[in-house]
């Protein structure tokens, strides 16, 4: 009975020992795993999965050309060319930007003379490209209206001395060299706003009547 069991527990144990020599010839013959590396082009750089192609934008849409202007990037004004000529301080050419005024190109220039008439100047008006603005002196005095044919009417009146410029009407201050009706108007104007004349060089403080105008006029008036 005893020989029984020592025979019984030799079996056992070489069973146990075929099992773990199998078990560790099993490990040892299973193929070894190797990581897979990534692609690598002819250069030798690895190259992601999934990523773009060298020179591919990163973001759909139209590829920019090179040299191509950015839409985005403000573009600057256009500048004009003007010649101021006559009565200012620097006649010639003035560069300013597009949209600028007459009054602007007058400014360029230096800005007009004492004797420069602006009156008849439109300082508001936008100016254009390779325009020219020319400031003048007094306009020429009026021509004096021909003598009325014989049998027509009373030839008109001719003063016999020095207008007094705080009675004078209209009429009258026409007769002066160089007064027209709108020029007579604001002789009488500046005259109803400021009471009176107290000196004949007052008259300059009227638009429009320079200094060649006034020394004209300066013998013929009086106050």
């Amino acid at each position: 009975m005893g020989l029984e069991r020592t025979h019984l527990a030799v079996i056992v144990l070489v069973v146990l020992v075929g099992l773990i020599g199998a078990t560790v010839l099993f490990l040892l013959a299973r193929p070894e795993v190797v990581p897979i590396e990534p692609e690598v082009v002819a250069t030798g750089t690895p190259v992601a999965t999934g990523s773009a192609p060298p020179g591919t934008p990163d973001e759909p849409g139209t590829p920019s050309t090179p040299g191509a202007p950015d839409p985005t990037t403000p573009t600057t004004a256009v500048a004009i060319v003007v010649h101021v000529a006559g009565l200012v301080a620097r006649p010639g050419i003035v560069e300013l930007p597009a949209g600028s005024r007459v009054v602007d190109a007058i400014e360029a220039a230096g800005g007009a003379t004492p004797e420069a008439d602006l009156t008849p100047i439109n300082l508001a008006r936008v100016l254009t490209d390779g325009e020219q603005v020319l400031v003048t002196a007094d306009p020429p005095p009026q021509a004096a209206p021909p003598a009325a044919p014989p049998g027509s009417g009373s030839p008109a009146p001719t003063p016999t001395g020095p207008i007094n410029l705080n009675t004078a009407t209209a009429p009258e201050l026409e007769t002066l060299p160089g007064i027209g009706p709108a020029l007579a108007g604001r002789i009488l104007a500046w005259r109803a706003e400021n009471g009176r004349f107290t000196t004949v060089d007052e008259l300059r403080e009227v638009a429009g009547i320079g200094e060649q105008r006034f020394a004209q006029l300066e013998p013929l008036v009086t106050v």
